[in-house]
């Protein structure tokens, strides 16, 4: 009759207690309901940057015209604006990606162009931090287009030169 008894203890110890699994069915069940609105925020945020972006274009061309000016200054100031909004549009590309990438990696399966292949975590990073970097780049380039040799801009471009290198130097270590 002992041999029934370990039996009976062994069957209970080896029987996987069912009582986690609901919990841990509805955090993830719930957690697709959480990206679902970080989809959605980040998806705003771009559309409303798209739209800012592409206003802040029309008011551009529209003053360009209006006071137009045959001067280096004045094409200096077109130019640096022109590409602060190409700026603004890369920073909306980049919170479209990671719409698109939360969605492709925690909801469902995306139609996402063939060049951005979303596979992990580390993918998406790797896309956002490379739009970073052209962002920090064009960022650079506006300062640098519109300095009027008053400000310190040695500091500004080794900062920003600085960051992008560290993202750089992080891609490459992670590739």
């Amino acid at each position: 009759m002992p041999a029934d008894n370990e039996q009976q203890e062994t069957d209970a110890v080896c029987q996987s207690d069912d009582t986690g699994r609901f919990f841990m069915n509805s955090i993830a069940i719930s957690s697709r309901w959480l990206f679902l609105l970080t989809v959605i925020g980040s998806t705003l945020i771009s559309i409303a940057l798209f739209i800012y972006g592409f206003l802040l274009s029309i008011t551009i061309i529209i003053v360009s015209l209006t006071t137009y000016e045959l001067s280096l200054e004045s094409m200096k100031i077109f130019m640096a604006s022109s590409i602060q909004v190409i700026d603004l549009f890369l920073v909306a590309t980049v919170f479209y990606i990671v719409s698109l990438g939360f969605y492709e990696l925690f909801i469902a399966k995306a139609p996402l162009p063939g060049w951005l292949k979303i596979c992990d975590l580390d993918d998406l990073k790797t896309k956002v931090l490379g739009l970073v970097i052209i962002a920090l780049s064009v960022l650079l380039l506006g300062v640098a287009l519109t300095w009027d040799g008053s400000s310190d801009i040695l500091a500004f471009g080794l900062a920003t030169s600085s960051g992008i290198i560290a993202i750089a130097a992080y891609i490459w270590v992670k590739h």
